[in-house]
């Protein structure tokens, strides 16, 4: 009874509250010296310098929980930083962490959330009771003293400057520092604005496209049938398809179509979020900048200024990003998830399903059909049908560590799943005797703790080789490959060159397609003989194209780099 009179006391104590508050506002910029990768001057001016600017903050209140509130996003910052380090290992909260808030769905956060429950917990444990203290110290009658208040910013004002100052060497330092990406959490408000522009942009995006054409045409006659696929996979890693090297046997389909199929071997995506792979595999982006996004229509509308019949089929949820937008464009659009609960599993195979029907409608003419897939995106066991399963045992009982090897089995059924899914479009494509391709690729690929550094799941603010290395594959029928011989000459010819998906895909598929525009650009297209090897490049949280010597790779990345004979 006694101790818990003392702690209670301890709790209407101001100046122990103050000191508290200042530790737990402070505490994630310590725990980011030891898993940053920036120069140790850069973490230690952090501390300093943001140290400083809470004291003289906090001094300026004669009741500490009175600062609290006025400082709670900071506290809200740390708390949300705290559970990127436990997921990702590094990095501030970046702008695509605000943005999956408005683009991720319901599905995708509950089976997040079921594997961050320790970060929760702890997150739960330091600051849930912090605002109860905060409430405890405004309603407490006793205040800080003015004198103690003064000595503190008298304190305070040496401790920042000495922060200022290691600031400005830091520019002198390292030739890339930027406060706006070093200094947490002054780059995590950076970022939240950053964010809420491109929301602002985004909403405004049917005006700002509203009169772009691509001016298309096709260069063949109307009275060649032609049937195309492109078919994006989700979360699909080039690692683990045996197509790829991979040990298992997890692509018998791909490898019986090795007469008709080309696999891209050393082909890398440019992101390793869903939300901006897709959209530059949608459309010319990848080739001008990001941000003329807002300006331009996808793929899809060039095809139809071409004449063609479009259809855009997704296993995806809508939410209102890009890939919506560009996808929409299409004549016939479905989004199997539309007509279910937010968390109901819907299998690829019923992408199929519309596909066949699509086909036996199909009466002549041109034709693109986009599929978009969700592939093999955790929770793995989820994506495939239980009694198809191949590698066994597949049951996760959660996403640790220790049960990798049923993550990998798991995953592994996923790629199966996926190369009998791209079996079946290419025969029914095949038994029609038309023109026709696919061009597959996945949006980016995925961590499984393949490491010392535990990595798991994709999107994290910095890559990793498993995160972006995907695959590339082009598929055509008999009677494209005897129409169009040049053209398969050429994709055969390029599949050992080193490329960017996102920045190949929209002019492949254009060239391969007979679909000529002034956004094309021949160096662009694997299927032209005027392709050109083009420096690879990596968009960054700001929407920067950054070479990948500079998009944060670590030397377990730069290894498997040099394992695979995979140019960096």
């Amino acid at each position: 009874m006694k101790n818990f009179y003392e702690i209670f006391k301890w709790t209407g104590n101001q100046r122990v509250l103050f000191w508290v508050f200042l530790g737990i506002l402070i505490f994630p910029n310590l725990v980011m010296i030891y898993t940053e990768s920036t120069t140790w001057l850069t973490k230690i001016t952090s501390v300093v310098l943001m140290f400083g600017l809470y004291w003289l903050s906090f001094a300026m209140w004669k009741k500490p929980g009175n600062a609290f509130w006025w400082l709670f996003i900071f506290f809200f910052f740390g708390a949300f930083e705290i559970v990127l380090l436990f997921l990702f290992g590094e990095s501030p909260i970046a702008v695509d962490m605000f943005l999956n808030v408005t683009t991720t769905n319901i599905s995708e956060v509950h089976e997040l959330l079921s594997d961050l429950i320790p970060a929760v917990a702890f997150v739960f444990f330091l600051y849930v009771p912090a605002m109860i203290l905060a409430v405890v110290s405004i309603k407490n009658k006793n205040e800080l003293t003015p004198g103690f208040l003064k000595k503190q910013r008298i304190l305070s004002i040496p401790v920042i400057l000495v922060g200022i100052g290691m600031l400005v060497s830091n520019y002198y330092v390292s030739p890339y520092f930027k406060i706006r990406n070093d200094i947490f959490p002054l780059n995590v408000c950076y970022n939240l604005g950053l964010s809420i522009k491109r929301v602002y942009k985004t909403s405004n995006y049917e005006k700002t496209s509203a009169h772009f054409t691509y001016n298309a045409k096709s260069n063949r006659t109307d009275s060649i049938n032609e049937i195309y696929v492109l078919m994006i996979g989700e979360t699909l890693r080039a690692d683990n398809l045996s197509v790829y090297g991979y040990e298992r046997n997890t692509t018998p389909n791909l490898a019986q179509m090795d007469s008709s199929t080309v696999v891209f071997r050393d082909a890398f995506t440019m992101s390793n979020t869903t939300h901006k792979s897709v959209p530059m595999l949608l459309s010319p982006i990848a080739s001008e900048a990001f941000d003329s996004i807002y300006y331009r229509k996808g793929i899809i509308t060039a095809f139809k200024e071409a004449g063609f019949s479009t259809a855009f089929y997704s296993n995806q949820r809508r939410n209102h990003s890009f890939i919506d937008f560009f996808g929409c464009e299409a004549d016939d659009v479905l989004f199997l998830k539309d007509s279910v609960s937010v968390t109901a599993n819907v299998n690829d195979f019923q992408l199929v399903n519309l596909f066949k029907k699509r086909i036996e409608s199909y009466t002549g003419g041109k034709l693109l059909i986009v599929l978009h897939c969700y592939g093999s995106h955790f929770n793995y066991q989820d994506r495939y049908l239980t009694n198809r399963a191949v590698f066994k045992p597949d049951y996760i009982p959660s996403a640790d560590k220790k049960y990798r090897d049923r993550l990998i089995n798991s995953y592994d059924n996923t790629v199966v799943q996926a190369d009998e899914f791209f079996n079946r479009v290419a025969t029914v494509l095949e038994q029609t005797g038309v023109n026709s391709a696919i061009v597959f690729t996945s949006d980016h690929g995925e961590d499984i703790f393949d490491d010392e550094r535990g990595r798991f799941l994709h999107a994290s603010p910095l890559p990793t080789y498993y995160q972006v290395r995907v695959p590339l594959i082009v598929w055509t029928s008999k009677s494209y490959r005897e129409t169009y011989k040049d053209t398969w000459d050429n994709l055969k010819g390029n599949k050992d060159v080193p490329i960017s998906t996102n920045k190949v895909v929209f002019h492949t598929l254009l060239d391969m397609c007979g679909v000529d525009t002034h956004f094309k650009i021949n160096q662009n297209a694997l299927s032209n003989k005027d392709f050109k090897e083009s420096k690879r490049m990596y968009v960054n949280d700001h929407n920067e194209f950054l070479p990948f010597e500079r998009a944060g790779f670590k030397k377990q990345d730069v290894e498997q780099f040099k394992l695979h004979g995979l140019k960096y």
